[in-house]
């Protein structure tokens, strides 16, 4: 009989020694691991590949999300606001032909010039129509100051310029101001060549001729007299003008009155001029009045300050009078000035090169 020994169940307790749990590791894929992984997602056949794709492509609600997140991608591109680079692309360069708005003034405001209509009957510039002032760039038709500040603009901007004078209308230069005299004395005699040496081609074109027969009278456009042909030689023709003492012309040089001769010479014609007291007369200066004595006739030039004439083809401006002399300035009217100007591009026409220069 066997012997049954009783246990205490604290006593079993405090000897047996707990089971540990089995602690989770996280899983750590080794390089190795990784690499096995890789090449057996490699060893996927074709077909399967293919199978996927197909699964992916087939799939009604993926195709409608690509479509709309592409749909979207395109929309927000084309609404993209302009940037600097863009804006750059439509700049004003030189060369460019441009059409502006502008207003022309001074420091202290005064309006100078304008071509918006409001501004300019507010400042008393009127004109038939105020259209865009349209230039190309760098040209120099306006002022280098208004060229610079052009460039870089686009379509639609506006600015204001302060433009100091030597971009301007320049410095003023005291050289080009000079004094004429009003008041012109001139000889009322006047001598005129009545012998020519012509060569043969000169004659026939002046005198509509094929060949000279000496002691030929020949009437010539140029001239209000006759020629008579005095000599003739293998290298030139001899004329000699049909004037004889008393005869009275219009000069060809002097259409405005007529002219007696009073004296004739070997060679030459004596010519007084016969205008009349008060005759008005176009001068280099303007309309002068013609007052006549014996062997004088007096012009009185009749400026006012503003007017402007040509010198050598450089316009000048009359600045001062008085009775005896007359003050002319060929600066710019607003040289030496420091000009603003409030501009407005409208219009842009790129210069475009020529695709094949000569």
């Amino acid at each position: 009989m066997k012997k049954t020994t009783k246990t205490n169940p604290k006593t079993v307790t405090s000897r047996t020694k707990p089971q540990n749990k089995k602690k989770k590791t996280p899983h750590i894929t080794t390089k190795k691991a990784k690499q096995k992984k890789e090449q057996s997602s490699a060893k996927k056949t074709p077909e399967k590949q293919a199978e996927n794709i197909d699964k992916i492509n087939l799939n009604p609600k993926l195709i409608i999300i690509a479509i709309i997140i592409a749909t979207i991608a395109l929309y927000t591109y084309m609404n993209i606001p302009t940037t600097d680079t863009q804006d750059m692309t439509d700049a004003v360069k030189r060369g460019d032909t441009v059409h502006i708005r502008f207003t022309q003034k001074l420091e202290d405001n005064t309006i100078l010039d304008t071509n918006y209509e409001t501004i300019a009957k507010e400042a008393d510039i009127t004109r038939d129509k105020y259209p865009p002032l349209i230039f190309k760039v760098g040209e120099g038709l306006v002022p280098k100051g208004l060229e610079n500040a052009l460039i870089g603009m686009n379509t639609g901007d506006k600015k204001t310029i302060t433009i100091e004078p030597k971009e301007a209308y320049g410095e003023h230069q005291p050289e080009l101001v000079g004094i004429a005299e009003r008041i012109q004395h001139k000889s009322r005699n006047i001598t005129t060549i009545t012998e020519e040496h012509l060569t043969s081609i000169e004659f026939q074109e002046i005198f509509q001729k094929r060949a000279a027969i000496l002691g030929d009278t020949v009437p010539t456009f140029a001239s209000p007299w006759n020629y008579t042909i005095t000599a003739i030689k293998p290298d030139n023709i001899t004329i000699k003008a049909d004037i004889k003492k008393g005869d009275t012309y219009i000069l060809p040089d002097i259409p405005l009155w007529n002219s007696t001769a009073i004296e004739i010479r070997e060679n030459e014609a004596v010519f007084r001029q016969n205008p009349k007291n008060g005759t008005i007369v176009p001068t280099q200066l303007g309309d002068a009045t013609i007052t006549t004595s014996k062997d004088l006739f007096t012009l009185t030039i009749n400026p006012k300050i503003g007017d402007i004439y040509y010198l050598d083809n450089i316009p000048a401006t009359v600045t001062e009078l008085n009775s005896t002399h007359i003050t002319l300035d060929a600066n710019h009217p607003l040289a030496g000035k420091t000009i603003i100007f409030d501009i407005e591009l409208l219009k842009k026409i790129e210069d475009i090169k020529d695709p094949f220069p000569q």
